[in-house]
């Protein structure tokens, strides 16, 4: 092996370390004493750097000077905490940002087609890792998943990250659809609708634009997916875990998360250029203070970049989103003969944007900024022999 090899293989591991912990300092990895989040943390810094000051000038597509430029804003942010004030919570989503994402977004610019490979391997053998968990948490409780600290809403996004990087990146076989129903099955038995709903109109997304080529297999798919619904069977998996939140009428999630749309407003009229990352509950509940929100985001990308960074942030994050998908999907036109990674690309940003206005955060979406960015390498993902 290389030393090139060694090395992209080595980053890579730590950069999915980092994305899957998504904090700097995670207290949850501390054993006898020492915490491996600090480590892993350092280790990740200094490969970035290396490769940060070694790196030459990126060749930037027009698309992605919406990204740097929105990184750039959220890296300047810090000056509405001057008027604004700081608190804990939006000092480390700050510091995780822009310790993970903003160096990520840089280097993954240089990726080749094998890195991006490499990367989304190490990412389904995580969650393979996660599904393993999970697993052996359904078989014997009838609770909401979360493994490794994580919750529901993050096991169940994980799941479903996971049955699009191998649905499109994987072969067709046995093994291949029996992973793909339990990790649906375990987003399901996680019991959050928001990344489930997410999946579902991501799935009809693909159904319209592949709808001539996949039309018999759409019609076997949703007649098995009938008669499992009408069957005994879809009344045995609704006692797997809480599964049965998806279908029951409780309103609650949603009424609260139209109570975070309404405050969101008011906040932004209020303070239409922003109260700073991290303060949007603070500010929310100094409008109304007879009236506290006890959640410290919207669980909204969209409304909290708004709310916090105000419209500028605001219209640079839906720009950069609109634009990314729009060119991601040129490209997946353009080379589908040729490689189905920008195929991966179009869905896995879909998803993530989707899930990411139900049950989101700038923390959150720290693996929909990386799609995005290497979406937006200039260079074609397209295998030739001088990466061999």
């Amino acid at each position: 092996m290389k030393i090139r090899d060694i090395f992209s293989w080595s980053y890579i591991l730590l950069a999915c370390s980092m994305l899957a912990i998504g904090r700097v300092y995670d207290e949850r990895l501390e054993v006898l004493g020492f915490n491996f989040s600090l480590l892993l943390t350092s280790l990740f810094v200094l490969l970035s750097i290396l490769i940060i000051f070694s790196s030459k000038t990126i060749d930037v597509v027009p698309a992605k000077w919406y990204l740097i430029i929105f990184i750039i804003f959220i890296i300047i942010s810090p000056i509405l905490w001057g008027f604004f004030g700081v608190f804990e919570y939006g000092f480390w989503k700050y510091i995780n940002f822009v310790g993970i994402v903003a160096p990520l977004v840089y280097i993954t610019s240089f990726f080749k087609f094998q890195d991006v490979k490499k990367l989304f391997d190490v990412l389904i053998y995580f969650i393979l890792f996660l599904a393993v968990l999970g697993l052996v948490q359904v078989g014997g409780s009838a609770e909401r998943l979360s493994v490794l600290g994580g919750g529901p809403i993050v096991f169940a996004r994980w799941m479903l990250v996971g049955v699009i990087l191998i649905f499109f990146n994987k072969k067709n076989n046995w093994i291949t659809y029996s992973l793909l129903f339990i990790m649906i099955l375990l987003s399901v038995a996680a019991g959050s609708r928001g990344p489930v709903l997410s999946f579902i109109l991501t799935v009809g997304v693909f159904v319209i634009l592949s709808f001539k080529r996949i039309f018999l297999r759409v019609i076997v798919v949703g007649s098995l997916l009938s008669v499992l619904w009408i069957s005994f069977a879809a009344n045995e998996m609704s006692g797997i875990g809480k599964s049965d939140r998806l279908v029951t009428k409780d309103s609650t999630s949603k009424n609260v998360r139209l109570k975070f749309v309404n405050r969101s407003f008011e906040l932004m009229s209020i303070y239409p250029l922003g109260v700073g990352i991290g303060n949007w509950q603070p500010y929310c509940n100094k409008t109304k203070p007879y009236h506290l929100l006890r959640h410290e985001y919207p669980h909204n990308l969209v409304l909290e970049v708004f709310s916090e960074l105000g419209v500028i942030g605001g219209i640079l994050l839906l720009l950069l989103l609109l634009k990314s998908i729009y060119f991601t999907f040129n490209r997946m036109l353009k080379y589908s003969n040729n490689s189905k990674i920008y195929t991966l690309l179009f869905y896995l940003q879909v998803f993530l944007f989707i899930n990411s206005l139900f049950s989101g955060s700038l923390n959150d979406s720290r693996l929909l900024f990386v799609i995005i960015s290497i979406s937006l390498i200039s260079k074609p993902l397209i295998f030739t022999t001088d990466e061999e």
